[in-house]
């Protein structure tokens, strides 16, 4: 008789398993900060399909995706632009939702920030580079304050305009700061060299493969 209750209660055990393994799903909330990269900016001035659109399709098709912010990026958002809406506990209008609160119930939060800053100065100069690493790293402690799962960072990558040793050096950097923070650093330094991922040989925008790529790795990662 034991054995028969002991029997049941393991058959049970399995089958709530898998019961809860092939119907439960947790709800997924993704906010995507940063410039024109985050948001699918493309070389004609129009926004495309990003690779946290690719993300959101992604979790739309495994999960229940609860939320999907996007609106707290801008295609010419700065470092200090960034730090000042976290200063100012920016909030959307439409919902009313302030910045620090999509943080801080994000599952996924992404940031690829940097390309529209640096790529849009008359020169690259140290102090330049330095600050934007600085405001990087007050921007990813106040990101790691708030929320203490995913946050994914997308490294920068050379462009006629900034050389591939200057972007190594920055790249090294961010990631070592993002180690300190626990933060994931999707290194894409090589993607620019496979042209069929841009618009145009003299702009720094991916097209839709290009953003697919990158939606790939961070999956890979997360």
């Amino acid at each position: 008789m034991k054995k028969i209750i002991l029997l049941t209660i393991i058959i049970g055990a399995i089958s709530t398993f898998f019961i809860y393994k092939n119907f439960y799903h947790e709800d997924m909330n993704i906010v995507a900060l940063g410039d024109g990269i985050a948001l699918g900016e493309t070389a004609f001035n129009v926004q495309g399909y990003s690779y946290n659109d690719y993300l959101k399709d992604y979790y739309e098709e495994n999960s229940i995706l609860k939320e999907y912010i996007t609106e707290f990026a801008e295609v010419e958002e700065t470092t200090k632009t960034l730090l000042l809406k976290f200063q100012n506990n920016y909030t959307l209008e439409s919902t009313n939702t302030s910045i620090t609160q999509a943080i801080a119930k994000a599952k996924i939060l992404t940031l690829s920030l940097g390309m529209y800053e640096l790529n849009n100065k008359k020169e690259l100069t140290t102090a330049i580079v330095d600050e934007y690493v600085n405001n990087m790293e007050k921007i990813l402690k106040f990101l790691r304050i708030y929320n203490k799962k995913n946050i994914v960072v997308i490294s920068l990558y050379p462009t006629p305009r900034i050389k591939e040793e200057q972007i190594k050096n920055i790249n090294a950097r961010l990631e070592e700061i993002c180690k300190n923070y626990e933060i994931k650093f999707i290194n894409i330094e090589r993607i620019s060299q496979t042209p069929d991922y841009f618009f145009t040989k003299d702009n720094y925008y991916f097209n839709y493969k290009g953003h697919r790529y990158i939606s790939e790795k961070i999956i890979e990662n997360i």
